[in-house]
């Protein structure tokens, strides 16, 4: 995220403050500009578990697994933060910047136990049967994409540092002449979409619009909306409606497609894992 680098290869990035880049790298490849991961699109026409679970059963099945949350043991932070979610194109790409954006001194100063940067998936209106939100696969597991949802980054925030967050991630898209981050990678899976407690209705919008400051433009999100591709829109999602739904666990603090990162970054899954900051979750685990 700028200032420390573009989210994806485009005007040439500033630098990069040392103590990140010993640990988690530059994350720059400035030889493939707009080129961030190919999209899997084999996989794409798997079958899927037809099942749905109707708007109501969702939302209990939410307000549950909040409750379940809370009685974790990183539930004091997160109590006493944000949790926001931020997507547009593939989220390998997107979870290292924010992630870099957690730990570095300017930023939120944070040791590697207490990141928060997780992948995932949200902005759909379905789940599957048992509430399992999961990447394309050939288990018939419930497709994220089938469900209407985006590649998405959660991450918790103090309340005054949402708009820290919210200003790197569009400083990164106004660049983008496709709209978006890896322009190749096309369908609704990728879309621009920007996560809140209460949406553009709730008290953490203000912080996210000014960050905007006019220039992309700030929608609100209905569930299983459009690619924004080509265009300069975001989806603002209410996250107490559309909640974020993390992703399996091959998916964190994975490689990009034309970027590798630190072994030091990659460890954080385990480090995270081992905390109990990282679920399982009721998908496959393909483990690419």
């Amino acid at each position: 995220i700028p200032p420390v680098s573009a989210w994806t290869a485009g005007p040439a990035p500033t630098a990069v403050p040392e103590e990140v880049k010993a640990t988690f790298g530059t994350g720059v490849t400035p030889a493939a500009p707009q080129l961030r991961g190919s999209g899997d699109a084999a996989l794409a026409d798997a079958n899927v578990d037809n099942s749905r679970m109707q708007p109501w059963a969702r939302a209990l099945l939410a307000t549950v697994a909040g409750l379940a949350v809370m009685a974790s043991p990183r539930a004091a932070m997160a109590q006493s933060g944000v949790n926001m979610y931020m997507g547009q194109g593939c989220f390998w790409h997107v979870q290292h910047e924010i992630v870099k954006q957690e730990v570095r001194a300017s930023g939120l100063a944070r040791q590697p136990t207490e990141v928060t940067a997780l992948a995932g998936y949200a902005g759909g209106k379905e789940v599957g049967s048992k509430g399992e939100v999961c990447y394309h696969n050939m288990a018939m597991a419930a497709d994220y994409g089938q469900l209407g949802h985006t590649e998405v980054v959660n991450v918790n925030v103090p309340e005054d540092k949402v708009g820290d967050f919210a200003k790197a991630y569009f400083d990164a898209a106004e660049k983008y002449p496709f709209g978006r981050a890896d322009p190749q990678d096309r369908g609704t899976e990728y879309r621009s979409a920007i996560g809140i407690p209460g949406g553009m209705d709730g008290p953490a919008f203000k912080a996210v619009e000014a960050a905007n400051a006019g220039r992309l433009e700030l929608v609100r999100g209905q569930g299983n909306d459009a690619d924004t591709v080509g265009t300069k829109k975001v989806w603002v999602y209410d996250s107490n409606e559309f909640p974020f739904h993390q992703g399996e666990i091959y998916h964190q603090f994975h490689d990009d497609m034309i970027e590798r990162y630190p072994q030091k970054y990659h460890d954080l899954k385990k480090l995270l894992v081992k905390e109990g900051a990282i679920q399982k979750v009721g998908c496959p685990e393909m483990g690419f």
